[in-house]
C-alpha cells in the first residue's frame, strides 16, 4: 500500500509539536461523543471511513475500523487545502482499538500491520461536537474533518486514478459572483448606451465587490475564478490587469479551458499597462479616426502555434481583424496612425478588447 505525503515543513513542525504533548486523562463522555459512523468526503464521494462502538471486554474503550482506498497520494497545499491523487477504486479496512488520550484527541492503534511493512499505523481522532470529529490519518499530517453518517461508510469505487481531487472539485459557482459578472457583461451589451463615466464607476464597484469575495475564500470554482478574472481585467491598474492573470491561471487549473484566453488578454494588458510590448496580440488600441493598433506589439517572443495553444488568433488573422474593424469604423487602413499617448485608451467596441 502506496500512501505518498508531501507536507510543507512548517506543517511537519506545528503538527509534531501537537503530538508530542503527554497523555492526557478525559472523561467517559468524550469517548461516547465518538461512537458511530464517519466520513470524511469530498463533495458526494466517500474518501475515508471510521467506525466506533465500544469494545464488550473493555467498556471504557473503544474499537471499530478505519476505512481507506488501497492505494492514494496526497499534497498538502499551504498546510490546509488537500490535494488527493492516484486513488484506487478498491478500499481496505482496518482494524483499529482505543488505548490512550493525547492533547484532546483519542488515540486508535491498528490492530494488524500495514500492509507492506511492520509498522502498526497510529491514528488520532478529535471531538468536535456530536457531529463532526477531526481525524488525522497519519503522524504530521492535517486533520480531516470527517462528519457523522447514519450508516456505516461506504468508499466511493469510481475513483479516477488519474486525476486529482480537492473539496473545491464538489463546490458550486458563487450566486453573488454569477450575478456581479452578469451585470458587468450588461453593461457592456450594445443596448446599454452607458457613458464611459458610468461604466467606470460600475466596473470600479464590482472590482471591490469581487475583491471582497476572493478576500473572505468564497469563491472556489472554474467558473468563479474565471468571471473574476474578467472583472479584474476591466481595471485600470497594473494590479488589476495581474490579479485578472493569476485568477485566470487558477481557473484554468480548476478545469475551466476556455479561460486560457483571458490569461493571455490580461499579460498582454499588464504588459503594455508598464509600456511594455504585448506579447500575443490581444489588446487593440483606438485614437480618435486614426487607425487602430496593437502597438507596442512584440510579435517575435510568441509563435503563432502557442498563440493557438491559448486561444489567439495567429498574426495574419489578428492583422485581418484589425483592418476589420477599421472598415466599420470608416477609418483607412493604410493611413499612418497618431502615436498613442494613452495605453488606457482600449477599443470598447472590439470583441478581443
Amino acid at each position: 500500500m502506496v500512501k505518498q505525503l508531501q507536507l510543507r515543513p512548517l506543517v511537519l513542525t506545528v503538527l509534531g509539536l501537537y503530538f508530542a504533548g503527554s497523555l492526557t486523562a478525559q472523561k467517559d463522555v468524550d469517548t461516547t461523543t465518538l461512537v458511530g459512523n464517519w466520513a470524511y468526503s469530498l463533495g458526494p464521494k466517500t474518501l475515508f471511513g471510521l467506525h466506533l462502538e465500544r469494545d464488550p471486554i473493555k467498556p471504557n474503550q473503544l474499537h471499530g475500523y478505519v476505512m481507506l482506498p488501497e492505494d492514494f497520494n496526497v499534497n498538502s497545499q499551504n498546510g490546509t487545502r488537500l490535494q488527493f491523487s492516484n486513488i484506487s477504486s478498491k478500499g481496505e479496512q482496518h482494524p483499529v482499538a482505543s488505548f490512550a488520550w493525547q492533547n484532546g484527541a483519542l488515540q486508535l492503534r491498528s490492530l494488524s500491520p500495514a500492509q507492506g511493512g511492520s509498522a502498526t499505523p497510529t491514528y488520532f481522532v478529535t471531538p468536535i461536537d456530536n457531529t463532526n470529529v477531526d481525524f488525522t490519518l497519519f503522524p504530521s499530517f492535517p486533520n480531516l474533518r470527517m462528519k457523522r453518517i447514519t450508516g456505516v461508510p461506504q468508499l466511493a469505487p469510481d475513483w479516477d486514478s488519474k486525476r486529482s481531487y480537492t473539496q473545491d472539485d464538489f463546490a458550486i459557482d458563487n450566486d453573488d459572483m454569477t450575478a456581479i459578472v452578469a451585470r458587468d457583461q450588461a453593461d457592456r451589451a450594445g443596448t446599454s448606451h452607458l457613458s464611459q463615466q458610468a461604466l467606470d464607476e460600475g466596473d470600479s464597484k464590482r472590482r471591490v465587490q469581487t475583491a471582497a469575495l476572493l478576500q473572505q475564500g468564497l469563491l472556489h470554482t472554474g467558473p468563479d475564478f474565471d468571471h473574476a478574472a474578467l472583472v479584474f481585467q476591466h481595471g485600470m491598474t497594473s494590479n488589476d490587469y495581474l490579479l485578472a492573470h493569476v485568477l485566470a491561471v487558477i481557473a484554468i487549473s480548476k478545469g475551466q479551458s476556455g479561460a486560457v484566453w483571458i490569461s493571455a488578454a490580461t499579460l498582454d494588458r499588464y504588459l503594455q499597462s508598464l509600456h511594455q510590448p504585448q506579447i500575443f496580440g490581444t489588446q487593440y488600441k483606438t485614437l480618435n479616426k486614426d487607425p487602430s493598433t496593437q502597438e507596442p506589439y512584440d510579435r517575435s517572443l510568441i509563435s503563432d502555434a502557442l498563440r493557438a495553444y491559448m486561444g489567439v488568433p495567429d498574426q495574419a488573422v489578428q492583422e485581418a481583424q484589425r483592418r476589420e474593424y477599421d472598415v466599420r469604423r470608416g477609418v483607412s487602413t493604410t493611413a499612418r496612425p497618431t502615436p498613442i499617448k494613452n495605453l488606457f485608451d482600449w477599443c470598447r467596441e472590439m470583441a478581443m478588447c
